[in-house]
């Protein structure tokens, strides 16, 4: 971020230049003024919907701005904005409060986004599959690792991959009759979507799990499921983001439960094989 290293000067060279900016990205450019918390939630195809723009505009404005790209840029206007832990207002905070209502809040708010009847056909679609693969990578691979664990205990045929460049290898040898799930916060992880990709050419369905409704995963994924909380550039990994997606985890597991009384039996099974290790 070669012209927008110092903290605080991103958006005030956005205000300055934005009279001389073309009428588009004069638009963005007040989006981006009005609402700067806003946006650092937002991927580029978000931003782009949202400010009436395109994806090229905003590479456009992040560029003229000195950063290589939306990450970098997303990554100076979070530096920016953050609250200053030594004031007033973030003093008067409890923060251990703080968290606990907003991770309920996480919880209720994915309840409220989702759709039961996708639910439903992503754990119709698992159940059929000869084999589901896990793509995950960091905080998203905590998710993936919990999704991989839970068929385990089921008895259900699953990998979970949080190298990308074994999950491309693996994708390449799957068809029609195996499903990936591909674990994606953002959406917008290159690398998964890489792996994601090669799978569906394979004729292999693909099932999302993210904290964002539009993004290049929800153009890729067959089913979509949407967690509450998106994370922001510095809040990557944050429980609040992360309990969604575990909580859909845990909903897409117990629809699976009513496919076949084999699961349960499955279950009880992977239970007794470690009952003596933990008493």
């Amino acid at each position: 971020m070669s012209q927008t290293k110092e903290t605080g000067t991103l958006l005030l060279r956005m205000r300055q230049g934005l009279e001389n900016y073309s009428p588009t990205l004069h638009k963005l450019g007040s989006y981006v003024l009005e609402q700067p918390q806003r946006v650092l939630y937002l991927t580029i195809t978000e931003l782009a919907r949202e400010s009436d723009t395109s994806e090229a505009s905003v590479t456009r404005l992040c560029r003229q701005l000195g950063c290589k790209g939306f990450t970098e840029f997303k990554m100076g206007l979070a530096l920016e904005t953050r609250q200053n832990p030594s004031s007033p207002a973030a003093q008067g905070n409890d923060d251990v409060q703080t968290l606990i209502e907003d991770s309920i809040t996480a919880l209720r708010d994915t309840g409220k986004l989702l759709d039961r009847q996708v639910l439903a056909d992503a754990a119709s679609h698992i159940h059929n599959a000869r084999s589901v693969q896990v793509y995950g990578v960091a905080a998203s691979a905590i998710v993936a690792d919990y999704l991989g664990y839970k068929l385990l205990r089921l008895g259900k045929t699953s990998q979970c991959f949080a190298d990308m460049h074994r999950a491309a290898m693996n994708a390449v040898s799957l068809d029609d009759r195996d499903i990936v799930v591909v674990i994606s916060s953002s959406g917008s992880t290159k690398d998964v979507l890489h792996a994601a990709a090669l799978a569906k050419r394979q004729g292999t369905t693909v099932i999302g799990i993210s904290n964002t409704l539009r993004s290049p995963l929800s153009s890729l994924a067959d089913i979509l499921l949407v967690a509450a909380k998106p994370e922001g550039p510095l809040t990557a990994g944050l429980l609040t983001s992360k309990v969604g997606g575990m909580l859909l985890v845990e909903l897409l597991i117990n629809q699976l439960l009513t496919h076949s009384p084999d699961y349960l039996q499955a279950s009880e099974h992977s239970a007794s094989a470690t009952l003596s290790l933990l008493l």
